[in-house]
């Protein structure tokens, strides 16, 4: 089995499927789609969804030690 994971953005209600993919052959489809967001939703429920299913690893930043130093040829 193989597997591929793609976006696209239905056309009368149609998917054009990627190159690649011969004719005939079975495929499982799985569909994912956001709901839409309730426009009166307030911006801290917003911003506290936003970390929701994270874990404290998933949060951590990485050390960064900036840009190396940049020697000029004189």
């Amino acid at each position: 089995m193989q597997a591929i994971e793609f976006e696209a953005i239905p056309d009368r209600h149609t998917i054009r499927l990627p190159e690649g993919i011969p004719d005939g052959i079975p495929l499982r489809v799985l569909l994912l789609w956001e709901t839409p967001r309730e426009p009166d939703a307030d911006l801290k429920s917003l911003f506290a969804s936003v970390t929701e299913g994270l874990t404290e690893e998933d949060l951590t930043r990485p050390r960064d030690f900036g840009r190396e130093e940049t020697e000029w040829g004189i």
